[in-house]
Parts: C-alpha cells; sequence; structure tokens
C-alpha cells in the first residue's frame, strides 16, 4: 500500500534526484498514461527542431492567451524616483552654471541688449 506524500516531499524527492533518474521517471509516468515521447507533430521528432523553428513557436503561441499558464511576473522597468531627481538636479545646475557664466562674461545690461538684438536680427 503506497502512502500519500505531501507536495512538498515529492518535491524535496525530485530535487534529490539525479538528472537520469528523472528523465528516467518522467518517462515511466507518460508510459503509464499513454503518451509518448516527442514533438507531438507528425513524422516530428524533438531534435530535428532548430533554434529559430522553437524561437518561432513560442512567439507564436504568446499571441494566445489561453495558451499561456502562468501570469507574468515581468514588471515593466520604470525609471526610479532617485534617477529622476538626480537628472533634474543635474539640468538645474547646468542651467543655473550657464546662467552664472553669460553674466560674468557680459556684466554690463547694454551689453546684454545689444547681444540679445544682433542675435534677433542677424543677417
Amino acid at each position: 500500500m503506497a502512502t500519500k506524500e505531501s507536495n512538498e516531499e515529492r518535491k524535496k524527492l525530485f530535487k534529490a534526484m539525479s538528472s537520469a533518474d528523472r528523465k528516467a521517471l518522467i518517462r515511466a509516468k507518460m508510459k503509464a498514461e499513454g503518451l509518448e515521447e516527442g514533438s507531438g507533430v507528425p513524422g516530428k521528432n524533438l531534435s530535428s527542431y532548430d533554434r529559430d523553428e522553437i524561437w518561432d513557436l513560442i512567439q507564436v503561441t504568446s499571441c494566445f492567451p489561453e495558451m499561456k499558464t502562468k501570469p507574468r511576473t515581468m514588471k515593466a522597468k520604470t525609471p526610479s524616483k532617485k534617477n529622476s531627481l538626480i537628472t533634474l538636479i543635474l539640468i538645474a545646475l547646468a542651467l543655473t552654471a550657464g546662467m552664472v557664466f553669460y553674466y560674468k562674461q557680459y556684466p554690463s545690461p547694454d551689453t546684454r541688449r545689444e547681444l540679445s538684438v544682433d542675435g534677433m536680427f542677424a543677417d
């Protein structure tokens, strides 16, 4: 009589197995269920697919929500508030430095007015 194992115990036993043991167990369970090893496509086994073909199949299945088994857990990367604040501070410092340089270069209001008028009517 087989004892009932909890999911956690089965997971621990499965992880403790070697790769060959896991493959043998999976193949035995598939055989007991009447399933055959392969791709499921008549005339094609798993070794006949190349990487591009597999990637194309993955892309096609991603278009059908009913084929997805799990909801996505990844979040879109959004800029952090810290990076945004640093960027704003750097922009403010650059503008302030530019204004200070301009006023040091042209301290007279008349010179600044002349420059702005010349800039507007430059040919």
